[in-house]
C-alpha cells in the first residue's frame, strides 16, 4: 500500500514538472513570438518527449507496470498546477525577463543605427574613391582604345 501511494504523489509531482517546462515554453514564446507552424512543431516535439519521460519514470518506478491511476495522478498534478501557480508564475516570469530584453533591444538599436551610420559614411568614402579610380582607369583605357583603333585603321589601309 505505501509503494502504490508513493507511487502516486511521485505521478502528481511528474504531473506538475511537466507542465512547469512546459510554462517555460509559454514564457519563450511570450517574449519571442513565433508563427503558428513553429509552435506546432515545438508543441509536438515537446508532448513527444514528455512522453517518452513519463514513459519511462513510470516504468522505473513500478517495475514496468503502466497503472490507471497514476495517469490520473499526473493529470491532477498538471490541474493542480494549471489551476494554483502557472498563470502567476507565467506573468511575472515574463514581466521580469521582459526588462533586461527591453533594455538588450534599445542598445541593439543604437548600435545598428551607429553601424547603418558608419556604413553609410564608408559607402560614400568607398565610392568617393571608386568613380576617382574608375574615372582613372577609363582615360587610360579610353587612350588605348583610340591608340588601337588607330593602328587597326592603318593596318587596314596597307
Amino acid at each position: 500500500m505505501n509503494h502504490e501511494l508513493l507511487f502516486f504523489f511521485k505521478s502528481i509531482a511528474w504531473g506538475v514538472i511537466l507542465l512547469f517546462f512546459y510554462d517555460l515554453l509559454r514564457i519563450g514564446r511570450r517574449l519571442f513570438p513565433r508563427r503558428a507552424l513553429w509552435v506546432s512543431l515545438e508543441d509536438l516535439a515537446y508532448w513527444s518527449l514528455a512522453g517518452v519521460f513519463l514513459f519511462g519514470k513510470m516504468y522505473q518506478a513500478n517495475e514496468g507496470k503502466i497503472r490507471g491511476y497514476s495517469i490520473i495522478a499526473v493529470a491532477l498534478g498538471m490541474a493542480l498546477y494549471s489551476y494554483g501557480v502557472s498563470g502567476v508564475f507565467v506573468s511575472t516570469a515574463v514581466k521580469i525577463l521582459e526588462i533586461p530584453l527591453k533594455f538588450l533591444i534599445s542598445v541593439e538599436k543604437r548600435l545598428l543605427f551607429a553601424v547603418r551610420h558608419c556604413k553609410i559614411l564608408v559607402s560614400k568614402k568607398l565610392n568617393a574613391l571608386w568613380k576617382k579610380a574608375i574615372g582613372r582607369f577609363g582615360k587610360l583605357k579610353r587612350g588605348k582604345k583610340v591608340e588601337k583603333k588607330s593602328t587597326d585603321k592603318a593596318q587596314k589601309k596597307k
